[in-house]
């Protein structure tokens, strides 16, 4: 069932672009923590799953996850790499193709810097692949002695308490409650529900037999590209059916992000640079295209070499309770958070008044992105 890939990148991809998952000043504005949407809507997504895959170990219904290596400092290492990879560009592996889609169209060059990853990665395969030595499969139950079952239950409660909690302190916080973002053909969805989406489509993904992992889906589509010009490569060294899938999970981010933003009306509006990024950087459309398009190398080049991205390492990982997806989700985040401050630091970002009021309520609509 390799077309279901397609399907569950279209889904993913107009969830993203309805919460405005794609909008530059959200990204970095949850890197810069004056908008923590997208961090909620992250937690969310990983609770959910948690939840589904706890019922279903306990009750014997649900599949059975897919679990990340542990391979120490290589998560250090790709989560360094990737962490500046999102700082820069303010976009992931995903939401770079979903905003794409919706009609940024100058974010083309992170897909352009996307493959560029892929290939150097390709390149490199043989040094960068042994770092960390070989891979050792742990998890939380198994260091515990605990039930995977209990232990998902119990890390999807937290984290949805946990996301509550920051709802209720988010400097970007709208009145009202996230249930009054219900969906609608047109305006921004609520980070719950959008969480939630996202959060059902990874156990479904699994319940397909497959991984949903938007670095690992680069290196799938850039190697059946390669296979049209007899190229293969080292370190996708055999086409099949998961590849395959894997590859339309991908292309499948532009089509769902495209009908969002036709729907929502707002593909004029996403032709524009982001305010944010012209306050600080400037407005000329080289330097963002600049930007991304080193932001897309390092992002696919970083999330190979570390095992995993925000969709594969956070996003599903986290659900497994593995402790490599535990390391390089926390490596990542944590360098993207300290890149992003000091560079805005450097350019001013932080220190002028009204610097990031284009970052908060107002950053969802069609003229800030």
């Amino acid at each position: 069932m390799w077309w279901t890939g397609l399907i569950i990148g279209i889904l993913f991809g107009f969830t993203l672009h309805r919460g405005r998952l794609t909008s530059y000043p959200r990204i970095m504005g949850m890197l810069l923590l004056r908008d923590l949407k997208a961090m909620k809507f992250m937690f969310t997504g990983v609770a959910v799953a948690s939840l589904l895959y706890g019922v279903g170990e306990l009750f014997g219904w649900g599949p059975v996850p897919r679990i990340n290596g542990f391979f120490g400092i290589g998560h250090l290492v790709g989560g360094l790499i990737f962490g500046l990879g999102l700082a820069l560009g303010g976009v992931c592996p995903g939401t770079c193709s979903a905003a794409v889609g919706a009609g940024q169209v100058v974010t083309m060059a992170g897909l352009l810097g996307s493959f560029a990853g892929v290939f150097v990665y390709d390149v490199l395969f043989p040094v960068v692949s042994g770092i960390g030595g070989e891979q050792r499969f742990v998890t939380l139950p198994v260091l515990l002695g605990v039930r995977y079952g209990y232990l998902a239950l119990a890390q999807g409660v937290a984290l949805l308490g946990l996301c509550f909690l920051l709802d209720r302190f988010d400097p970007s916080r709208k009145p009202g409650s996230p249930f009054e973002d219900f969906p609608r053909l047109r305006g921004e969805w609520g980070w719950l529900i959008t969480g939630a989406m996202a959060g059902a489509l990874v156990v479904l993904s699994t319940a397909l037999g497959n991984y949903l992992s938007f670095s690992g889906g680069f290196l799938a589509l850039g190697a059946h590209l390669s296979a049209l010009t007899s190229y293969q490569m080292q370190s996708v060294p055999a086409l099949s059916e998961v590849t395959a899938w894997r590859a339309l999970l991908v292309a499948g981010l532009l089509p769902g992000a495209f009908i969002s933003s036709y729907l929502g009306g707002t593909i004029a509006g996403e032709r524009q640079i982001p305010q944010l990024f012209q306050q600080t950087f400037g407005s000329q459309v080289y330097r963002r295209a600049v930007m991304v398009f080193v932001s897309g190398l390092l992002l696919v080049f970083g999330a190979s070499v570390g095992g995993g991205c925000t969709t594969g390492a956070f996003l599903v990982g986290w659900p497994t309770l593995s402790l490599g997806s535990y390391a390089m989700g926390m490596a990542f985040f944590a360098t993207a958070v300290l890149t992003a401050n000091l560079l805005f630091w450097l350019m001013g970002g932080l220190l002028r008044p009204g610097r990031m009021t284009g970052a908060s309520p107002a950053m969802g609509r069609s003229g800030d992105r």
